[in-house]
């Protein structure tokens, strides 16, 4: 089969056009969109006035909305490495608000971007209680158990990591090119977004201690990782 313009908007615009209608109407948006507008005052707190980090929270932002519109117009699988890419921005853009040096010799000389979260909690303990502690001092009263933020954003980051490289079966294409709204997988990937931003909430909560915001808070709380 190839594709012209009036096959393109048959075979594409207009099924995501149908399937946007069907997930909204279908799904109740409010978590989602809380999430998403908790992120965007975090993304303003932590960039006004630091312009060492704002162009990865620009991008983090981008990326998130990327990843919403793409899980509603039908592309899960799309939509759950646009989060993986949220939160490997995340983790760069706090590590590297504490590494000055590090940063700019990541961006001026374009060096490879090989700081994933396994390596910063594997090889720079980032995140870890002994991490937290240097900034935060009552991290073990807060802390569900020891490294429960560290052991989380391991397991997030595994768990989104083995889809985008098509370890669930159920992101498996089975109808060819066709594009369909599935609830199951539409739900799957919402529960992927919440965990993400909740850990991403927690991290920036802990490193600024930052608790002014309820919305803030409440997204924290989701992952279970802390008690606030």
């Amino acid at each position: 089969m190839s594709y012209t313009k009036a096959t393109f908007i048959s075979g594409f615009i207009e099924p995501v056009v149908s399937i946007q209608k069907q997930t909204i109407n279908d799904n109740d948006f409010n978590k989602i969109l809380s999430s998403l507008n908790a992120l965007m005052t975090i993304h303003e707190n932590i960039t006004k006035g630091n312009e060492q980090v704002a162009e990865l929270w620009n991008e983090i932002i981008s990326d998130t909305i990327s990843s919403v519109h793409s899980a509603s117009s039908g592309f899960y699988r799309l939509a759950i490495l646009a989060l993986r890419s949220v939160l490997e921005l995340a983790c760069s853009a706090l590590y590297f608000f504490d590494h000055e040096i590090e940063y700019r010799l990541f961006q001026q000389h374009d060096l490879k971007a090989d700081k994933y979260v396994s390596t910063l909690v594997n090889e720079h303990l980032f995140f870890t209680t002994k991490y937290i502690k240097t900034f935060y001092e009552t991290i073990d009263s807060e802390e569900t158990s020891e490294n429960s933020v560290s052991t989380f954003l391991k397991k997030i980051y595994a768990e989104l990591s083995d889809v985008v490289h098509g370890r669930y079966k159920t992101l498996t294409k089975v109808n060819g090119l066709e594009i369909k709204y599935n609830k199951q997988l539409f739900k799957f990937y919402e529960e992927k977004f919440l965990r993400t931003l909740s850990i991403v909430t927690v991290m920036y909560i802990l490193r600024f201690n930052d608790k002014k915001d309820k919305e803030i808070i409440e997204l924290a709380n989701f992952s279970g990782v802390i008690r606030l």
